[in-house]
């Protein structure tokens, strides 16, 4: 895609709206109203009622991940998830960098863990639907995603092999690990804004931790993320509570100590 064409789409987004107002009327330098509106989106994410249908997104009906492997389609309860087809600015990041085959990737991941978080499993027809593709592309895509490590919670693949990392988790143990940001971005393919979004999530889920709550229900429930998001979270703060991670686990949850305060860290307004 063309970089012209790449800059029109960003600029019909509503985070180039907000941008806009932030730097014409109240007169905030670029780097400034980027910061304010990385702070908007955390605190307005959390916030969104379940099953709440928001800019970029759609709602649609699936089969519930309750139902067994092998009962007959239309005997299957299904439940409605709301998903994010149209990720802004960060989805346009991603197109920018790595072309419309990595962006389809990062679509896909995105809409089966968000649907998995909300008890429903899509299954390669859905994403087909959805991304207004063909069966056999999804099938290529979801088999590149596993050859490359990422788990892609499909209603077969769930129901075959049980769940595994989601991306976000994988995303923040590669920054425990060591992994600048720089590298993240090319090995993960997600956007530079997702990637710091997650490692902060992260953080706040150590926080409250560290401050009594220790049940990914709770710890979820407070922070308006999954909690299932919250479980892998928590497990990596304990395979990464040790010697050789140690300095880079508390650069995480020291910056998110001294951005929530001593008395903040348990209310509900984290990233998701």
């Amino acid at each position: 895609m063309a970089r012209t064409e790449e800059e029109r789409l960003r600029e019909k987004t509503i985070e180039r709206q907000f941008l806009y107002e932030l730097e014409r009327d109240f007169e905030l330098a670029p780097a400034t109203s980027r910061a304010v509106l990385e702070a908007a989106k955390q605190v307005l994410l959390s916030m969104r009622a379940e099953n709440e249908v928001g800019e970029g997104q759609m709602r649609a009906t699936v089969v519930s991940a309750e139902e067994p492997a092998g009962k007959p389609l239309r005997e299957m309860k299904r439940v409605s998830v709301v998903m994010t087809v149209d990720g802004g600015m960060e989805d346009l990041e991603v197109l920018g960098r790595f072309g419309a085959v990595r962006l389809r990737w990062v679509r896909l991941m995105r809409m089966a863990q968000e649907a998995m978080d909300q008890r429903g499993l899509l299954t390669q027809e859905d994403l087909s639907r959805l991304l207004q593709t063909d069966v056999r592309t999804i099938r290529r895509d979801v088999a590149a995603l596993r050859e490359d490590g990422d788990w892609v919670p499909t209603r077969g693949m769930v129901k075959q092999v049980g769940r595994g990392q989601s991306h976000k988790a994988k995303i923040v143990e590669m920054y425990l690990k060591g992994m600048t940001y720089s590298e993240i971005i090319r090995r993960a393919r997600h956007s530079a804004s997702a990637i710091k979004r997650y490692v902060e999530s992260f953080g706040r889920v150590v926080v409250l931790w560290e401050r009594g709550l220790r049940e990914p229900s709770e710890i979820g429930y407070v922070l308006g993320v999954s909690e299932r998001l919250a479980g892998e979270y928590l497990d990596l703060r304990g395979r990464y509570d040790r010697p050789g991670y140690a300095e880079r686990l508390e650069e995480i949850v020291g910056q998110v100590r001294r951005a929530v305060g001593p008395e903040q860290g348990g209310k509900r307004g984290a990233a998701r």
